[in-house]
């Protein structure tokens, strides 16, 4: 009998040099079942529990699992999981061939917000797809699998970390920000737009950046603001290519975020 049920199941024979992706799935563990027998794999495993609490015992020793926990398994690693009070887990699993891993040993980290955020973030894309062996989806599948692995393999410092890594949902927060009808959208339906509830991506986007999403957007506006007042812009187009409909409102909204009014910051940057 199967000790989860798997809400997403991918082959994927996705081959990189000294990298090859053989599957994903994400298995909800089954009522009925409270633990997982000691087994090994003839290849890496890295688990992502996304709920549930418990106890992971690999190579006898024993380890804490909570929501956002990721455990990198090498192959022929023995491991066991038993499950604590509370929601049943769900975990994200990768099995792949990594070229070094035995040498890497076994890790066991928590992902920080913003990397779970992505991860939840592509996961939430995927489960969404109709029929995800269809080509164009499988496709997507392996693409999605793909930026998984990566976050994992440079959380897990198995990959040299990006110099000014900038998280995807900052990026795509930032590119919506820029088309012509955000400036009319409040900031929960530009959070719902990027698939996320408003109050989850308010509080990831401020532990990546140090803002939240309107200070965040309020700091894009007013750096757009100063680019068209520098081109010489009229002030009433400035504030109407920014959205505002008030040019009054515009120059008081303008100077509570940099101290002056438009035409005296255009005079003091001239």
């Amino acid at each position: 009998m199967k000790n989860y049920r798997p809400l997403l199941l991918q082959e994927l024979s996705v081959r990189l040099p000294g990298l090859t992706l053989r599957r994903l799935r994400l298995n909800r563990h089954l009522p009925e079942v409270d633990s997982l027998s000691p087994h090994a794999h003839a290849f890496v495993q890295i688990l992502f529990y996304l709920s549930g609490r418990g106890t992971m015992t690999v190579a006898g020793r024993e380890h804490d699992i909570r929501p956002g926990s990721v455990a990198f398994l090498p192959p022929h690693i023995e491991h066991a999981f038993r499950e604590t009070a509370g929601r049943r887990p769900l975990c994200l699993v990768l099995d792949l061939d990594l070229r070094g891993a035995t040498k890497h040993g076994v890790a066991l980290i928590g992902l920080n917000l913003s990397d779970a955020a992505a991860i939840r973030h592509e996961l939430s894309t995927l489960t969404r797809l109709r029929d995800p062996n269809a080509a164009a989806c499988r496709l997507m599948v392996a693409a999605a699998a793909l930026r998984v692995t990566d976050v994992f393999l440079r959380a897990l410092s198995l990959l040299p970390p990006r110099q000014n890594h900038i998280p995807r949902f900052v990026r795509d927060f930032d590119r919506l920000l820029r088309q012509p009808d955000a400036a009319d959208a409040g900031i929960a339906e530009l959070a719902q737009r990027l698939g996320y509830q408003p109050d989850y991506l308010n509080r990831v986007f401020k532990q990546s950046t140090g803002q939240t999403l309107g200070e965040y957007r309020n700091a894009q506006q007013v750096e757009r603001a100063k680019r068209l007042l520098r081109e010489n812009a009229l002030v009433k187009d400035v504030g109407e290519a920014l959205g505002f409909v008030d040019q009054n409102y515009f120059s008081r909204w303008f100077k509570k975020h940099t101290g002056v009014q438009p035409r005296a910051w255009r005079f003091a940057s001239g």
